[in-house]
């Protein structure tokens, strides 16, 4: 799925992204890097966050790695 972003460096989130998860007008989210990926993530806490990722992540990848990075990265 892909969108534009505009010059002032917005974008839309697809109509089945928002579904999924839960976002509504006027609501905020939260943005990530980890590596080379963005994640978006409506605000809520994740009670096991490596588990969400292996939930939500069909490729080859290493979750519990990417959760340590991405929290090293924010120190």
């Amino acid at each position: 799925m892909k969108t534009k972003v505009t010059t002032k460096g917005q974008t839309t989130i697809p109509e089945s992204i928002r579904k999924h998860l839960g976002v509504k007008s006027g609501e905020e989210v939260e943005w990530h890097l980890v590596k080379a990926m963005a994640i978006v993530q409506k605000d809520r806490k994740i009670k096991n966050p490596a588990q969400f990722l292996v939930g939500q992540v069909k490729l080859d990848l290493d979750a519990v790695q990417l959760v340590k990075r991405a929290r090293e990265d924010f120190r």
